[in-house]
């Protein structure tokens, strides 16, 4: 067990953090501090599978100029403006290419960032998708997920997980 994880779960225990999420929780918080916008499953179904669609029930959208600016790190930054430029030189023909293909190109060029959210019967996060690629997003999303009370144990990779997005996102600190 290395000493890095052990003094995240000390910290981790003074923290009054919802180990779980509910989807009424995540909402308040993506809405608040990313500007989040929420969208109906129907209206964008065609960038999930057939699968997804059965088991993801809540959109959200980020667009936000600032918040994306915040939201990815100076590395996904550069990544981003790369990209940018390959599609530049080999751009899609908007002609034959569908509406999926059109809108990853820009998730993938960081125009916008979609998470979807599956729940439980309490309401409680069980299932998440991220479109778009952000650390700091799949972090959070790593959070509001959570791990059951009962396997929060250092023995657990998913607690693991759980710590080390705590501790990126600033909770630990």
């Amino acid at each position: 067990m290395s000493s890095t994880i052990e003094k995240l779960y000390k910290k981790y225990k003074r923290l009054s953090t919802p180990n779980q999420y509910t989807i009424k929780e995540v909402e308040t918080i993506l809405r608040k501090e990313y500007s989040a916008v929420s969208f109906p499953i129907k209206e964008v179904a065609f960038l999930l599978s057939p699968e997804e669609v059965k088991v993801l029930n809540t959109c959200f959208k980020m667009q936000e100029p600032e918040v994306l600016f915040n939201l990815f790190t100076e590395q996904e930054k550069r990544d981003l403006t790369e990209l940018k430029e390959i599609n530049k030189q080999n751009p899609l023909n908007l002609e034959i290419a569908t509406k999926s293909e059109v809108e990853y190109t820009r998730i993938q060029e960081g125009h916008y960032v979609m998470l979807f959210f599956g729940t439980n019967h309490e309401g409680k996060i069980q299932d998440v998708k991220l479109l778009g690629h952000s650390q700091k997003m799949f972090d959070l999303m790593t959070v509001f997920i959570g791990v059951e009370h009962n396997q929060c144990t250092l023995e657990n990779r998913d607690f693991q997980d759980y710590l080390y997005a705590l501790s990126n996102l600033g909770y630990l600190d």
